[in-house]
């Protein structure tokens, strides 16, 4: 986390989001298959669900949080 108070950096936001979307589908894609279930538009529209809300939340938390990994507080000054 090197991104300021309610900024991303491009490297924040992408590993955010490759971070939850791959943990997403790799769980759902587990449970398809547990469940023996074949892959349709059905079984998978959940599954990218989840992901892109897993997305969503991280990229919030990145958000709300300063370089520091503080939520909710503004950069420090160092006057």
């Amino acid at each position: 986390m090197n991104s300021k108070f309610l900024q991303l950096n491009a490297r924040d936001f992408l590993r955010g989001l490759l971070v939850a979307i791959l943990t997403a589908i790799i769980t759902g894609v587990i449970n398809i298959l547990d469940a023996g279930a074949v892959f349709t538009w059905i079984t998978i529209k959940p599954v990218l669900i989840a992901g892109v809300s897993a997305a969503l939340s991280y990229l919030l938390k990145c958000l709300a949080t300063n370089s520091q990994d503080v939520m909710f507080k503004r950069e420090p000054s160092f006057a």
